[in-house]
């Protein structure tokens, strides 16, 4: 990624860098959830090829699916993985063990059930970590899925470049409201007077190490938007975009031994349905990074 693609400077007569890239992202649509799969030997040694198949879907869509054997879905295995993709440095969060995977199912016997992600309920748009302070985004993480639930719980996927696309196609000035340093603030998490995780206050698109990253989430509630006209019209956007059936998003629900390997793309879940079992209810393994997935610069 070059940082020039995303220069505003000329607005509204965009850089002929922009439009380069811009033709070069869009031709890759439309594409399916096939589109994005690498079958794997060895979750936890993966081959040239196989490494190489990944990071141009990585590179085209800033996701890609990943088939394994399923006896293979270890945490060891997901972080050799991220290993060998060039991630390292792995974002340690609420309910994450001390090697930062985190164990995704609903229920549980602490406090986590007053988190929707770890319940049955549906997840609405977002990007990991976007409660982080700006020092520790998270850029990229790896999703993995030992049990499927009985019913539902599908992904639907958005790559943040087509969605900064299709907004900068509307209007410039709804990327520059989106840029703004206190576009978008989540208030600490406070707990019996304990401070959990701190205020972040942030821009909802910015560019780290000339790359677009993104930060957004879909919550109306313990979330503060910027209280100005172009603010509210490019969260209004955002909405249009979430709510408009598009060839761009994908969907998807994660089977046995799937997984999904991202640079942060946007998502959602939807609710879902477990057996009363609870040692065969949903079950995935997810471990977050601050940086991106190591891929040739082609777009």
């Amino acid at each position: 990624m070059v940082s020039y693609a995303f220069d505003m400077a000329d607005e509204p007569s965009p850089r002929a860098g922009y439009l380069a890239w811009r033709e070069r992202k869009l031709a890759s649509y439309p594409a399916t959830a096939d589109d994005l799969r690498v079958e794997l030997g060895s979750l936890a040694d993966p081959s040239a090829s196989e490494r190489e198949a990944i990071a141009q879907r990585v590179a085209r869509f800033n996701m890609a699916l990943i088939a394994a054997p399923l006896h293979q879905v270890v945490p060891e295995a997901i972080l050799a993985l991220g290993r060998a993709l060039g991630l390292r440095t792995a974002d340690s969060n609420l309910f994450a063990d001390r090697r930062a995977i985190s164990t995704i199912a609903a229920g549980g016997a602490d406090d986590r059930i007053e988190y929707i992600p770890y319940t049955d309920r549906p997840l609405s748009w977002h990007t990991d970590g976007y409660y982080n302070t700006p020092e520790a985004q998270v850029r990229a993480w790896i999703l993995f899925c030992l049990r499927p639930a009985a019913a539902g719980g599908s992904n639907a996927l958005l790559d943040p470049e087509i969605a900064y696309i299709l907004l900068r196609d509307q209007s410039p000035d709804l990327i520059r409201a989106l840029m703004h340093p206190g576009a978008f603030t989540i208030p600490a998490n406070v707990r019996e007077g304990r401070v959990l995780r701190p205020e972040s206050v942030g821009p909802v698109f910015s560019l780290r190490s000339g790359a677009l990253h993104m930060r957004y989430s879909a919550r109306s509630r313990n979330v503060s938007w910027r209280a100005t006209p172009h603010t509210r019209a490019a969260r209004e956007a955002l909405d249009r975009l979430f709510s408009t059936a598009t060839s761009y998003i994908f969907t998807h629900t994660l089977q046995a031994g799937e997984g999904l390997v991202t640079n942060n793309v946007l998502h959602n879940r939807a609710g879902f349905e477990d057996l009363p079992d609870p040692g065969r209810g949903r079950l995935l393994y997810r471990v977050r990074y601050l940086e991106r997935v190591q891929c040739r610069d082609d777009f």
